[in-house]
């Protein structure tokens, strides 16, 4: 019997809206292409998740990775970072309803501290949670394993009764060898559709 719900953020309760972040800063075409390899594309990314390297160091980074695009690259990280998330209109509702059939929620997700800190008006939901293991403070990143025996130790899950929503196959994957149902986001009503045939009405 499923009694306990974890969920990924990043695409499934809140918009990673870097594309749209790109074109509202004006960027297109070549120089579009270069600035998602030099930041959100790049390995450094997820040392941003991982809450290691520190901010400047995040910054350096990502400018050495195209040093002609340092202006751009400082104005995305400096005055334009706000913009990266925002909160999908469903989020609450769907928590809520979880929350009020008696099931346990948690959440598990790579995100960086500055986000975490910084955007928290688009974070509000997670009070929601039962609890959360948040990948910078832990120094972990899906889909490593110790971040999942972390979350399952923490807070005593059977991973039996639980069932993992992540949009990314990886970090599905994770989770299924210890035991966690795994259900790939791809949208709300697939989501609950598959909730549903697991009993979570």
């Amino acid at each position: 019997m499923i009694t306990t719900i974890i969920f990924d953020m990043g695409n499934v309760l809140i918009h990673f809206r870097w594309e749209e972040l790109f074109e509202e800063m004006g960027f297109t075409g070549e120089k579009y292409d270069r600035m998602a390899k030099a930041t959100v594309l790049s390995p450094i990314w997820n040392e941003c998740d991982r809450g290691v390297w520190s901010d400047d160091e995040i910054l350096e980074g990502f400018i050495r990775n195209d040093p002609e695009l340092e202006e751009d690259i400082r104005s995305l990280m400096n005055e334009n970072f706000k913009g990266f998330l925002k909160k999908f209109d469903y989020t609450d509702e769907w928590l809520d309803s979880i929350k009020e059939k008696g099931y346990k929620i948690y959440i598990l997700s790579n995100f960086s501290r500055r986000s975490f800190e910084e955007c928290s008006n688009e974070l509000d939901y997670v009070s929601k949670a039962d609890g959360a293991v948040i990948s910078c403070y832990v120094k972990m990143i899906k889909p490593e394993p110790g971040i999942y025996r972390y979350l399952l130790d923490t807070y005593d899950i059977d991973p039996k009764e639980a069932v993992f929503i992540d949009d990314n196959p990886d970090n599905i994957a994770a989770a299924e060898k210890f035991g966690i149902t795994g259900i790939l986001f791809t949208g709300l009503e697939s989501a609950k559709e598959q909730l549903k045939k697991l009993g979570v009405e």
